[in-house]
């Protein structure tokens, strides 16, 4: 059992680790981030000298350590499965976007220029944000 929650561990880090970041997204809600606490959660203390037994507070109430989340093995590794084939695009590899949908005759550029746009977002100021949202409502044609 503590080989397949460390192997299980082990693949969480790897995914963790290769998952690409997505620069337009503030740091607190990253996949990495929110993995890494959730692989936290599941992760048995490695102090284990804390007593169980309930305590009395102050005010005789009997308080006693919440349990953390057991790890279910079979389970981690088909979430891992899911999220190894999303990273190794699988998916996209099995069933190929059709030209038509990635190029529609409508706006030949649109994903083209929605890619560049993205991938321009994080590293604008303030005032170029500005200036973009100001020529985005004023369209002159």
């Amino acid at each position: 059992m503590a080989t397949n929650q460390s192997t299980a561990l082990k693949h969480w880090a790897r995914i963790i680790q290769q998952w690409p970041v997505d620069r337009v997204r503030p740091n607190h809600v990253l996949f990495q981030t929110v993995m890494q606490s959730r692989v936290d959660k599941i992760t048995p203390p490695a102090n284990t000298n804390a007593s169980t037994a309930p305590t009395v507070k102050a005010n005789d109430a009997i308080v006693s350590p919440a349990r953390p989340p057991i790890l279910d093995e079979e389970k981690e590794l088909r979430q891992i499965q899911a999220l190894d084939a999303l990273l190794t695009n699988k998916y996209a590899n099995t069933y190929p976007i059709p030209q038509a949908v990635r190029y529609p005759q409508s706006s030949p550029n649109h994903y083209n220029d929605l890619i560049k746009e993205l991938d321009e977002a994080p590293d604008r100021t303030w005032a170029a944000s500005f200036v973009k949202r100001l020529k985005g409502a004023l369209r002159f044609s």
